[in-house]
């Protein structure tokens, strides 16, 4: 079965073909600030997007028909239920309105909506949206503010199928905790193949990450936001993109603050610690939410390949239960896994409505 996957971020076209679980082609084209700062915003950017991926099928003698479906990363849309859901109009529609935040990843749902032409199934799977928590999950101290699910549900679930594999067992009968360690920083409790509760590093919860604040004393953040000294797009900058790391060293990069402690930068050393030591708390937590010994501890993402963070956060969650590392989050693999799933079996395609 030969897959055509598209997934588009915030300065980068990742493309492939795939045959099977087989990686035929695959390319990461990288896009200027000059190239995108000419449109206004993503949806602009549709044209400019769309001719990467054909040049790409051009470049590499692809005829889509001789494609069996195409893959996009999911989008930003309403709360959904895990899976594999066949792109419609409907999807994108509620992707481009905004109501439910802006990505890119909607402009390669639009795109490979329009190559299917009708004419090739067009899916996506586990999106940021994915929603599977239990009702205590959602409350807060206040009755008006809700705890919502917003994470990397793709990789999530990948390495839980991943680590069903290795096990010989099914993700569905695990009991496990995952903390995803990438640009965005999330740990989740999966109960027998349900995220119950997950931390949301875009709202301020969680651990802080490479730029992202992560949960904050509420009274100083209070008292910081009345100050007067930031307007409100400066202060929801700060909690999506300019806390972290980025806060502290003006870099989001986590190997230029590891160059730094090498270097004998104890205030780089302190503040790195520190962001182990919260995912480590994290941890510790949504094990506490299964209600049961996990069976198991995903650590994936970027920062799993790092030996210095590693040996800080291992000791403080490997007692818990056994430890897997898994630094690799091959989107584009996870992408193509799937959608197989759902191509092989026809009861696990979703429609959205």
């Amino acid at each position: 079965m030969k897959l055509l996957i598209i997934n588009i971020g915030g300065s980068s076209t990742k493309l492939a073909i795939f045959n099977d679980e087989t990686q035929q082609i695959t390319e990461t084209i990288r896009h200027t600030s000059d190239e995108l700062n000419v449109f206004s915003d993503i949806w602009e950017q549709y044209d400019f997007r769309k001719k990467t991926v054909t040049y790409f099928l051009q470049r590499n003698n692809v005829d889509l028909k001789d494609i069996n479906a195409i893959v996009s990363r999911g989008p930003v849309v309403k709360p959904l239920e895990s899976g594999t859901y066949e792109i419609n109009q409907k999807i994108i529609d509620d992707a481009k309105s905004g109501k439910y935040a802006t990505h890119p990843s909607g402009l390669g749902c639009e795109i490979a909506y329009e190559l299917s032409d009708g004419k090739i199934p067009c899916l996506t799977v586990d999106p940021p949206c994915v929603d599977e928590l239990i009702d205590v999950a959602r409350i807060t101290g206040l009755p008006y503010i809700k705890r919502v699910s917003f994470f990397q549900a793709l990789n999530h679930k990948a390495k839980g199928h991943e680590l069903a594999k290795i096990l010989n067992t099914q993700y569905e009968k695990l009991n496990l905790v995952i903390t995803h360690l990438g640009s965005g920083i999330s740990v989740a409790s999966h109960k027998q193949g349900k995220v119950i509760d997950i931390t949301n590093g875009l709202e301020g919860d969680g651990p802080f990450g490479l730029d992202r604040v992560g949960t904050l004393p509420a009274g100083e953040w209070m008292r910081y936001c009345l100050s007067g000294e930031k307007t409100s797009e400066e202060l929801t900058s700060i909690i999506n993109g300019g806390g972290g790391f980025k806060a502290y060293f003006g870099t989001n990069s986590a190997l230029e603050v590891e160059k730094m402690v090498f270097e004998g930068n104890k205030n780089a050393e302190l503040i790195y610690k520190a962001m182990a030591f919260q995912i480590g708390k994290g941890v510790g937590a949504a094990a506490a939410a299964l209600g049961v010994k996990p069976d198991a501890i995903i650590v994936t993402g970027g920062l799993a390949n790092s030996k210095m963070f590693m040996e800080w956060l291992t000791p403080m969650i490997d007692w818990i239960s056994p430890l897997h590392v898994m630094p690799d989050d091959n989107e584009i693999l996870s992408l193509c896994q799937g959608a197989l799933r759902a191509l092989n079996d026809k009861s696990l395609l979703k429609q959205y409505n």
